[in-house]
């Protein structure tokens, strides 16, 4: 359910964002999502998480499913018209310092965020590109993604920390990816690992995302965090992951083009440590 905003977050400029009807999720991936899970033998395993670097499409673009050994998988692949690699770099940097950013992505299940005091230098480090100034970092988050989810804290790291094949991380195949592991806050609890891909296609990128719940890549190897996972988490993420993106297609080149060159002020994000 969709919260008021405070005064103090209506008086900024994208604010106007969030009153914005959310974009709808294209009708060829609710009909997939409504089929059920898939078959786990078309999950990419994430021991074979490099093979999204490759071309062409892998078995499963779009679903979801619990694996035989207790996790469980999720794919979404979004098509982001307008929308370029280096957006989606500014976008991760930016939006985690504060909750009407991340509101913005989706009013309806996204509730506050914040970046952890001892990260903010660094993401707001103007000698980085926006794609360095996320790795390393943590955004404290607190959404819903179809479950009643506590405070969850997400890590970020470089593609090299993934344990991605970085012979195969260049253009065309991929031009940039978010991965991150995350987990409950409080008490710390790791979930789950993922990764956010774009690869650019005529007018725009595609947005190829993977979810490995009970799992983290740690020093770029996978390890298990959990041993059973929640059906209810794997399908509420299945659900939640597509609305997010959608919406963000729609409104990520203005917020952008607007916002881009703001300079931001270290001492506006200031929050008490935690994590």
């Amino acid at each position: 359910m969709r919260r008021e905003l405070s005064e103090s977050e209506r008086s900024r400029p994208y604010a106007k964002y969030f009153y914005q009807p959310m974009a709808p999720v294209s009708q060829e991936t609710i009909a997939i999502l409504k089929k059920g899970p898939i078959d786990p033998a078309l999950a990419l395993a994430i021991s074979e998480r490099s093979a999204i670097l490759k071309p062409g499409n892998l078995p499963t673009e779009i679903g979801y499913c619990m694996m035989p050994d207790g996790t469980g998988f999720c794919a979404m692949a979004t098509r982001m018209h307008g929308v370029t690699p280096e957006m989606i770099d500014w976008w991760f940097a930016w939006h985690g310092l504060e909750s009407l950013r991340y509101k913005i992505w989706d009013p309806d299940e996204h509730f506050a965020a914040h970046v952890l005091e001892k990260d903010l230098e660094h993401r707001l480090d103007t000698k980085l590109s926006y794609r360095e100034r996320n790795w390393g970092t943590t955004d404290i988050v607190d959404e819903s993604a179809g479950t009643d989810s506590p405070v969850l804290y997400i890590s970020f790291m470089s593609p090299a920390d993934f344990g991605y094949d970085m012979d195969r991380f260049k253009a065309p195949n991929v031009q940039t990816a978010i991965s991150a592991n995350l987990g409950i806050l409080e008490p710390r609890t790791p979930l789950a690992t993922f990764s956010h891909v774009a690869r650019v296609i005529p007018g725009g990128i595609e947005m190829r995302s993977r979810f490995w719940l009970g799992w983290n890549i740690i020093e770029g190897r996978p390890a298990r965090v959990l041993e059973k996972v929640p059906f209810e988490l794997v399908e509420g993420i299945a659900f939640h992951s597509p609305r997010e993106y959608a919406n963000l297609a729609v409104i990520l080149p203005r917020v952008y083009e607007e916002n881009v060159n703001v300079i931001d002020d270290i001492a506006d994000f200031s929050h008490p440590p935690e994590g």
